[in-house]
């Protein structure tokens, strides 16, 4: 879920981004503003490159920490995904942005295998917020 601040901050980035988009479409006959266009693209660049980062920060790491917690309380000590888990946890608050999505699917494929293995074994699924 997307926190009320990061939809405010992404829609005041949208908006600044398309004022910008404006102006390039206003000045783009005039060729002595090719300087300034170029200004332009390069802060609308920036302020999507940033809005996407926030954006998979706050939603990707947030769905990753509970996949983790998730496995690591669900793991009785010999499901199998003891190391993975391990990893995960040890490596998780030094994950790049871009990383983000691929351990966030290695999270979910350690859950699945997880949740099979308790079940083939009738142990019960303790709840994340347990």
């Amino acid at each position: 879920m997307i926190t009320s601040d990061l939809i405010k901050n992404i829609k005041v980035s949208i908006k600044t981004a398309m004022g910008q988009l404006n102006y390039i479409l206003e000045q783009i006959d005039d060729e002595q503003q090719a300087e300034n266009i170029l200004l332009q693209f390069k802060a609308v660049q920036a302020i999507l490159n940033k809005t996407t980062f926030e954006l998979l920060d706050n939603t990707y790491r947030k769905a990753i920490a509970e996949k983790i917690s998730s496995a690591y309380q669900n793991c009785p000590g010999n499901c199998g995904n003891e190391e993975t888990i391990e990893r995960l946890c040890k490596l998780f608050p030094d994950f790049s942005a871009d990383e983000v999505p691929h351990k966030l699917k290695e999270a979910q494929r350690v859950e699945e295998e997880l949740l099979k293995f308790l079940s083939k074994n009738n142990l019960d699924t303790p709840s994340p917020r347990d």
